[in-house]
């Protein structure tokens, strides 16, 4: 429901609170050194009385309806996007050692429906030079599962969703819902929150945990992970994948842990790229 709105404040009454400010301002210096002083009131109280609201509120149910047809039409709307995306990792992230970065990955990346994808390496920085080392894999889907996997259709039943807040920011109501597994035999499946814009019912921001590690024997538990959409035009589209992964044991090159960024930058979506873009001959590396 809207929240009532406040009456705008006449301007007298604007120009007596100035006046009764400089007012007390003067009496303050001006008290008298005799005599009672009587206290001022300046503050001012304006109360509002309470509606009643008989509208139903939305379920969860029909929140959840909508995410999935929302960014099922998100998808469909896209034909091909191009994108800078940075991949990032520092090391020693966790006890006494020096955080230090250990690489740090830069490609131009082409995608276009139904599926094509091309990466081209723009630049590339490693700690220590590893030729076997292979960069980030990229896919030609617009999907985006990582943002929406737990609230697509053949998903939902193994999750279970809570509504947590709605807020109202600028024009703009916002929910966050919660998910965690219905299964207690699943504790490495991610659990988390997501905000949803209502404007184009999809998924702005996610932040994930994990009660037990997937990979157990190698790694000791990711705590925290964050992926985010950003607008471009009429789209929201991917543009940060954060992540700390603590390890079971050190291992040589990353120590006990590692802090994992995957920064998309530069979007421009639906800009008719040409067929020579994905030809092999084509300058750089298709992933």
């Amino acid at each position: 429901p809207r929240s009532p709105r406040l009456p705008s404040m006449p301007r007298p009454i604007a120009l007596i609170a100035l006046l009764v400010a400089l007012a007390l301002g003067t009496a303050r210096a001006q008290t008298p050194s005799h005599g009672l002083v009587l206290a001022v009131e300046d503050t001012m109280r304006t109360e509002v009385p309470e509606v009643a609201v008989r509208a139903r509120r939305v379920t969860i149910d029909e929140i959840l309806d909508r995410v999935a047809r929302g960014e099922a039409r998100r998808d469909s709307l896209m034909h091909d996007q191009t994108f800078t995306a940075t991949l990032r990792v520092m090391r020693n992230t966790v006890g006494s050692a020096t955080p230090e970065l250990w690489s740090e990955i830069v490609n131009r990346v082409y995608k276009r429906k139904p599926d094509q994808v091309r990466a081209v390496e723009l630049r590339r920085y490693e700690r220590k030079a590893d030729d076997d080392s292979d960069g980030p894999t990229f896919t030609p889907g617009m999907g985006e599962q990582i943002v929406n996997f737990a609230f697509r259709p053949e998903n939902r039943a193994r999750y279970r969703f809570t509504i947590e807040d709605r807020r109202i920011l600028g024009d703009h109501l916002v929910y966050t819902l919660g998910f965690e597994p219905r299964s207690s035999l699943t504790p490495y499946e991610p659990r988390g929150r997501v905000w949803v814009d209502t404007q184009d019912d999809v998924i702005l921001r996610q932040e994930l945990s994990f009660a037990a590690s997937p990979v157990p024997l190698l790694v000791k538990r990711i705590p925290h992970m964050v992926v985010e959409r950003t607008r471009v035009g009429d789209t929201w589209v991917l543009s940060r994948v954060m992540a700390r992964i603590e390890f079971t044991v050190p291992l040589p090159k990353l120590g006990r842990s590692v802090d994992f960024a995957m920064l998309m930058s530069d979007h421009a979506i639906d800009t008719g790229l040409p067929d020579s873009l994905f030809t092999t001959s084509s300058r750089g590396s298709a992933r």
